[in-house]
C-alpha cells in the first residue's frame, strides 16, 4: 500500500473556543463591579485631520498665433508645453474654389485640385500628448 498514490491532503485547522465575557460581579454594597479600564498609554497620539481645500486651477487661455503650421503653445487639457500636431480638413475655401473652377470650364478633373492641396484646406491643431483639440484654423 505504500506504493499507491494518495489524493491531496486537506489541512485541518482547529479553533479553540473563545471564553465568553463574564457578567459583572455583585459587589459588597449591592451594586455591580466592573473591571478597571486599561491603563492610559502615553504613546497614543491624537491626529487632528486638517481640512482640505480644493482650489480650482484657472483655465488656460490658448494664446498664440495659429496658422496652418504647427505652433508651440500650452495644452489646456494636460497643461504641458507642446508643439501642436496639425491635421488638414476640407473647408469652405476648398469647396468654393472647386465650384468656381468647375463653373469657369475646368470640368475635366482640374477643378478637383483644391480638394487635394493643403494650401486650401483648414487646419486642426491637436495636442500630441493627450490628443485634445486645441484650435481650428479656417481659411475662409
Amino acid at each position: 500500500m505504500s506504493g499507491e498514490k494518495q489524493g491531496p491532503q486537506v489541512p485541518v485547522i482547529m479553533y479553540e473556543p473563545r471564553p465568553e465575557p463574564s457578567a459583572p460581579e455583585l459587589g459588597q454594597d449591592g451594586g455591580y463591579e466592573y473591571p478597571s479600564p486599561p491603563p492610559y498609554s502615553y504613546r497614543e497620539s491624537v491626529t487632528i485631520e486638517q481640512p482640505v481645500y480644493l482650489v480650482p486651477q484657472p483655465p488656460i487661455i490658448v494664446a498664440g498665433i495659429f496658422s496652418s503650421k504647427p505652433t508651440s503653445t500650452i495644452c489646456p487639457s494636460c497643461r504641458q508645453h507642446i508643439t501642436t500636431q496639425v491635421t488638414y480638413r476640407l473647408g469652405r475655401l476648398s469647396y468654393l474654389l472647386c465650384t468656381s473652377l468647375c463653373m469657369v470650364g475646368c470640368c475635366f478633373g482640374c477643378c478637383f485640385v483644391p480638394l487635394f492641396v493643403k494650401l486650401f484646406k483648414d487646419a486642426d491643431h491637436y495636442c500630441p500628448c493627450c490628443q485634445f483639440h486645441i484650435y481650428r484654423y479656417k481659411r475662409l
